[in-house]
């Protein structure tokens, strides 16, 4: 898992800086890097046609190719020290972005992409979306997001190990990021300076309002939190007994009431309530249903939302662009929560589980 690993470069520094953590991962894994740069075709703005066709033959995607390789090979070239030693494949290919790079994934059995998310406006991502939220949707390979503005993964240390957080919603959906990212964890740190977290937000329903603020049931709410805090034990014995995780491994698991739950992950994930704010994570990693269109805007989703607020690294599993042998249960379970409505509890109200 994680030896095929695609990194597509949009000519910007933050984009590349991915190269070194593809470096890392594919020498722990004895794999190979691709880098892909993507020439938008047709060009932004312009609606396709039969005038809009792309002509290989073209002095225009002669001068196009040319300009992009010259680019992959300064970009390889500046990277070299981390990329020695290291099968290295170079790829040009024209097309909308987000649908080229797919395809590219999928002609190579990609195992990883590893891109990067810029910040966009308000407007850009409601008309087109960003790269990286349309590969919540519709990537064929798990994903490791970066954002432009935000840090790459520390090295561990003595007294500072690689901190993971994993938030569970109760889902087989859910879970089904459980396995893959323990392996990139083992990928990016030895076991001994690794820690994982299993998360579980806790969306209360009220029993009224006061000043337009939803009151919490408080016997509910202490019912509901022992429940998570009694299945989150039940997926560490899991793991230790099915040996996903190597026995140095720190696991430990934490339970919060919140309403707004992706708030309460990158809350918690920031260590903003933490008397040590050095104990805040490195790496969130979740699974998605990657719905789109009508189901997406009337549930939501955590991870988008997650991409659109979180500064973190995002390792993001869809159940579906698992291979096969990797998975396969939960990605039938995956499939028929699907088909299935958000659980209610007694008051008529969804929690959040499946709404990832």
């Amino acid at each position: 898992m994680f030896r095929r690993i695609l990194v597509p470069l949009d000519g910007t520094p933050a984009a590349e800086r991915a190269l070194l953590i593809a470096a890392h991962l594919a020498r722990a894994a004895q794999g190979s890097v691709t880098v892909l740069r993507v020439i938008e075709w047709p060009p932004p703005g312009v609606l396709a046609d039969s005038s809009t066709l792309f002509d290989p033959s073209s002095s225009l995607a002669e001068h196009e190719i040319a300009r992009a390789t010259r680019y992959l090979n300064e970009t390889v070239q500046n990277y070299a020290q981390a990329l020695e030693h290291l099968p290295v494949e170079q790829e040009v290919a024209f097309g909308p972005p987000a649908s080229t790079v797919f395809s590219a994934a999928r002609l190579e059995q990609t195992d990883l992409i590893i891109l990067c998310t810029h910040a966009a406006s308000r407007l850009k991502r409601w008309l087109v979306g960003s790269m990286a939220q349309q590969a919540v949707r519709r990537s064929p390979a798990p994903l490791l997001v970066f954002h432009e503005q935000g840090p790459l993964l520390p090295s561990p240390r003595p007294g500072r190990p690689l901190r993971l957080l994993l938030p569970l919603d109760g889902s087989l959906t859910a879970e089904a990021a459980l396995k893959p990212a323990l392996r990139l964890l083992a990928l990016l740190a030895p076991p001994e300076l690794s820690l994982v977290q299993l998360l579980s937000v806790v969306d209360v329903p009220g029993y009224g309002t006061l000043g337009g603020m939803r009151i919490p049931d408080p016997g509910l709410r202490e019912q509901l939190q022992e429940e998570a805090r009694s299945y989150l034990e039940g997926v560490m014995q899991r793991v230790r007994q099915e040996q996903l995780a190597d026995p140095a491994v720190t696991i430990t698991s934490a339970v919060i009431a919140r309403s707004n739950v992706p708030g309460a992950i990158l809350k918690h994930a920031a260590a903003e309530d933490a008397q040590d704010p050095a104990q805040h994570f490195d790496l969130i990693a979740l699974a998605t249903h990657g719905r789109s269109g009508l189901a997406r805007l009337l549930l939501g989703s955590v991870a988008e939302q997650l991409l659109a607020s979180s500064k973190l690294p995002l390792f993001i599993v869809r159940p579906g662009m698992l291979h096969e042998g990797e998975g396969s249960a939960e990605e039938s379970a995956g499939q028929a929560e699907e088909r299935k409505p958000p659980a209610a509890d007694e008051s008529g109200a969804a929690g959040w589980t499946g709404l990832l």
